[in-house]
């Protein structure tokens, strides 16, 4: 009897519940027809000592997946809950990291940023979270790195709301050329979160996947 005929899974490809309930199915149907089998040869041609032998081999590599494939959900899972517990500690803690996303509170928000090159005109664009442009400037940048302090306003000096904004930085040298730009924004974590298995941390309202995070500090405790 082929196992191939059963359409088991491999390993390789059972690492979440579904997959591993799928196997165990298989692996119930695999003794059936098993158990069938033996009961249902015929007497004048019975199965073949190496044929059960193979039988009983494949059988054994059957129950040994099932096994493994429970030891390794048992392995994610107490890794996740280790990276969940990891992020925790987070809370509270001062950040930076690559984006262009930061809060806007009290008329008070600002960003770094760093230029790879000598810039000749460096273009700041504001836009709020419909994408629609607040605020436009020309900054006086220079070769490495460089922080934006924005007032709240927008281009007619009116002030806006808070919430979150996007920087967006156009950098040009002499000759016209466009200079690489890497925008940073800092800030208190408030929250964190796994999404689609990618770890994210709330900054002041704005997410920043961790893997974006550059430098972490500890903030001492406000006393009375």
């Amino acid at each position: 009897m082929d196992l191939s005929a059963l359409g088991l899974p491999t390993l390789q490809n059972n690492a979440s519940g579904v997959a591993g309930r799928k196997l165990s199915e298989d692996f119930d149907t695999f003794l059936t027809l098993l158990t069938s089998q033996l009961e249902n040869q015929d007497p004048l041609e019975p199965l073949k000592s190496e044929q059960f032998t193979q039988q009983l081999v494949q059988f054994s590599q059957v129950e040994q997946q099932i096994a493994t494939n429970d030891q390794l959900e048992t392995l994610t899972s107490l890794s996740l809950a280790a990276q969940h517990g990891a992020l925790v500690d987070y809370i509270g803690k001062s950040v930076e990291g690559e984006s262009n996303r930061t809060r806007l509170e009290n008329g008070e928000a600002s960003w770094t940023y760093e230029l790879d090159g000598e810039p000749d005109r460096v273009s700041i664009l504001i836009v709020d979270e419909q994408n629609r442009p607040v605020r436009s400037a020309i900054d006086n940048g220079e070769r490495g790195l460089n922080s934006f302090a924005w007032d709240g306003r927008d281009d007619a000096g009116n002030r806006v709301a808070d919430g979150v904004y996007r920087l967006s930085i156009a950098a040009t040298d002499r000759d016209s050329g466009s200079i690489p730009v890497s925008v940073r924004a800092s800030g208190i974590v408030d929250s964190v979160e796994v999404v689609g298995g990618v770890a994210q941390l709330s900054v002041n309202g704005a997410v920043l996947p961790l893997a974006n995070v550059n430098s972490v500090s500890g903030i001492p405790l406000q006393t009375d």
